[in-house]
């Protein structure tokens, strides 16, 4: 017996699941300034920003896409992201506060010359 494939609808117009694929571009004069950081690391960062940009997510998906950047970037320490789980934990939702949201908003602006401002999304 043959399964049936399952068909994902999703809420995205075609250009912009294209541009979730591609990733946002990254200056090159600016890639320089993530130390130890290679080709995937920005490859995989690039996507996380498209996807906050592109992927008409809540804001519990763009704090937890925020997260991954700032783990990657090693923004959140151990401790931070200690917090984090408790504070999901505590809430019963994923939430990220405002400075942990701007720290790494500025982050992007300054390091990687990347705004998504606060009312991206």
């Amino acid at each position: 017996m043959t399964q049936q494939p399952k068909i994902v609808r999703l809420n995205l117009l075609d250009t912009d699941y294209a541009a979730i694929v591609a990733g946002e571009p990254i200056p090159e004069d600016r890639k320089c300034r993530l130390e130890a950081a290679d080709a995937r690391t920005f490859k995989y960062i690039s996507k996380q920003i498209a996807r906050y940009r592109y992927d008409n997510l809540d804001q519990e998906g763009r704090d937890d896409v925020l997260c991954n950047i700032g783990m990657t970037a090693e923004l959140l320490t151990p401790a931070d992201l200690e917090d984090i789980h408790e504070r999901q934990r505590t809430a019963g939702y994923f939430y990220l506060t405002e400075a942990e949201r701007e720290q790494i908003l500025n982050w992007l602006k300054d390091e990687l010359s990347i705004d998504l401002g606060t009312g991206a999304g």
